[in-house]
């Protein structure tokens, strides 16, 4: 019987320009001949990864690989750091029941991370299953090439400030003085009182 031929096998491909869901420039990468067809090669996103093309993008491919392998060594050490101290610290506003008022993304978290390290990354790299919606420590996948990361995030809720009525404003001031303050106004009461009284006295007596 004879071998049964496999339809649409992946071809590779050339990527001119970087690619969130494929790969970065000048990378190789496997794709669906049909994908490659009808849009990765009209819209002069790649080119087929054929000897031609190898030969002619040689020395920006070597390049690439290179930029690469430097990112990767700078993500190793920004995780390294982040590892010392306790990932990334989100603030945010939340209600009584904890809950969020606007839900973080891997946008705020890649945000969070270049305020607080000064390093970029882009945010398709790191793998929420959902948005985070409630304050509390989590442990978000980051994922680039065959490295495989964990960013610890701790999003803390923001300092909620009760608004006060009228009538508690009014028991506030109330009870606000302690007896010790309260008594060192008597005591200077006192001694004005007193003062003024000699005061008037030597302006009789002159």
């Amino acid at each position: 019987m004879p071998r049964r031929l496999v339809k649409n096998r992946n071809i590779e491909v050339i990527l001119l320009q970087d690619d969130k869901y494929l790969g970065e420039k000048y990378e190789i990468v496997s794709v669906k001949p049909i994908f490659a067809r009808n849009v990765l090669l009209p819209q002069n996103i790649a080119v087929l990864a054929d000897k031609a093309n190898k030969n002619k993008y040689e020395q920006k491919m070597q390049a690439a690989v290179a930029a690469r392998a430097k990112k990767a060594a700078g993500l190793e050490d920004l995780f390294a750091k982040m590892a010392e101290n306790g990932g990334v610290k989100l603030v945010r506003k939340v209600n009584k029941d904890n809950v969020l008022y606007a839900k973080v993304n891997e946008s705020d978290i890649a945000e969070a991370i270049k305020e607080t390290y000064w390093v970029e990354i882009e945010s398709h790299n790191l793998k929420l299953k959902k948005k985070i919606n409630e304050a509390g420590s989590f442990t978000v996948p980051f994922i680039y090439k065959d490295m495989k990361k964990e960013v610890a995030v701790v999003i803390e809720p923001e300092a909620w400030e009760k608004v006060e009525t009228k009538e508690e404003k009014k028991e506030e001031v109330v009870v606000e003085k302690t007896k010790e303050e309260l008594r060192a106004e008597r005591e200077a009461k006192k001694a004005a009182e007193k003062a003024e009284k000699i005061a008037k006295l030597k302006e009789k007596y002159k």
